[in-house]
């Protein structure tokens, strides 16, 4: 996708470069490297809150760019940092992002250390699979960033393998999915590890004596004060949104469909996309429907894979591969797939059970229509029973009114927290395309 079409699907841009943010030369010049050289919407208004200090939260759409919106601040500032701290810990990092699945997690991790590997800066990342492993024998090494997982680096911060006495700069990522209530009390101790601020003073001389915080998400969190009320002044979080936040992107269709109609309606959407070699991702409310789908496709002679709680993470990465490789065309899943998965070729999304909350529709059909990969993206949606039609109906009256999507609160499913990827080789991963939607 050209800049051009760039600035017309994000709404038009009256800046050249990121230069503008006087951020350090060496990173600009490993931007241009990649071919990064025109700040998108939310790096344009996110990007200078963070390097002024502030506390933010960043909400907009997925794929628009909000990984590079506070990693590149992050960068930034700890190449600061580590010329006036040169006699840090071992395992004490100044900054680190938190996700709540492994995917994510890899994800960010991946791009982060394809930038500061040419900058001298240390990234590790966890996204456990080993973390007994790692408690019995735990890394001694300097480190500038980590990203983890939420679970592993809860364990690893409470049996000091990591410590965050350094950390200045702390994020959030998929943070809606952090402050659920399921979470709420552990996350509340883990930050509480952490010496937040209100805001920095970025023209002291000094380190920063409190750590900075970003919240990151596709949707406002509806429970972040409550999370957030006795760990840091919520007053200090400077809202940063896209204007599009929760707005329709890309074309929606629901279908009216009985329970017993949808495997044929099934294979009438699917066959022809296959036939023109288009990926699509079929989204299920549960595991034993997710891998009923794959099954009956493959029985019906249309090959696909199956993803979900149920597998091992070996088996996870192998099908996974196969559906990013273009080798099968379709990815049967549950709203474990909707987050942190690489999916910048995917032209469509079926809800073929459509999702009970707002937020997880969102995060579904973010899998489609991603910068760099709009033209041409559809979601379709089943619609069978009044429960789902409750939800739609929220969502159509957003659309005509061109309102942003109301948010319900989303229904956690513990076999997404577990489900994940922990891929051996990155250095050969590495050797892809930069793959963030920046």
């Amino acid at each position: 996708m050209s800049e051009q079409a760039e600035d017309d699907a994000y709404e038009e841009d009256t800046h050249d470069s990121f230069k503008q943010f006087n951020l350090d030369p060496q990173l600009t010049k490993i931007l241009e490297r990649y071919s990064i050289t025109k700040p998108l919407h939310i790096q344009r208004v996110g990007i200078p809150k963070i390097l002024n200090g502030a506390n933010t939260v960043i909400a907009a759409e997925t794929g628009c760019g909000k990984t590079l919106a506070y990693l590149l601040p992050m960068i930034d500032e700890i190449l600061r940092w580590k010329e006036l701290e040169k006699d840090r810990r071992y395992n004490s990092p100044l900054g680190l992002i938190v996700t709540p699945s492994r995917e994510l997690a890899f994800q960010i991790g991946l791009e982060a250390r394809k930038i500061c590997q040419y900058l001298g800066i240390r990234t590790k990342l966890f996204t456990g699979g080993k973390t007994k492993k790692i408690l019995l024998d735990p890394p001694v090494e300097e480190v500038d960033i980590v990203v983890a997982s939420f679970g592993v680096i809860s364990k690893l911060t409470t049996n000091k393998v990591i410590r965050l006495s350094a950390v200045k700069h702390i994020v959030l990522d998929e943070a809606d999915a952090l402050f659920h209530e399921t979470f709420q009390e552990q996350l509340q101790v883990f930050l509480k590890r952490v010496p937040l601020g209100f805001a920095q003073d970025t023209n002291s001389p000094k380190l920063p004596a409190a750590a900075q915080f970003t919240v990151v998400s596709a949707t406002m969190p509806s429970r972040m004060s409550i999370v957030l009320k006795d760990i840091i002044n919520v007053d200090s979080l400077v809202p940063v949104k896209s204007n599009k936040l929760h707005h329709i992107l890309v074309p929606q269709k629901f279908m009216r469909v009985g329970a017993d109609d949808k495997p044929a309606e099934l294979l009438k959407y699917i066959k022809p996309k296959v036939a023109r070699k288009d990926q699509v991702i079929v989204f299920s409310n549960d595991n034993k429907t997710c891998n009923w789908v794959s099954m009956f496709l493959d029985n019906s002679n249309i090959k696909s894979v199956s993803l979900n709680g149920e597998m091992p993470l070996y088996d996870r990465n192998n099908r996974y591969a196969a559906f990013k490789s273009g080798k099968c065309r379709v990815l049967c899943t549950t709203n474990a797939g909707s987050r942190g998965l690489d999916t910048i070729t995917v032209r469509h999304v079926l809800n073929y059970d459509f999702p009970t909350a707002t937020a997880d529709y969102i995060h579904r059909c973010g899998r489609t229509g991603r910068v760099g990969n709009i033209k041409d993206c559809r979601v379709t949606n089943f619609i069978s029973t009044q429960s789902e039609l409750t939800v739609v109906q929220k969502i159509e009256k957003s659309a005509r009114r061109l309102k942003p999507i109301p948010i319900i609160d989303i229904h956690h499913n513990p076999d997404d927290d577990v489900e994940g990827f922990d891929i051996e080789d990155i250095k050969q991963m590495e050797q892809e395309e930069f793959s963030v939607p920046y």
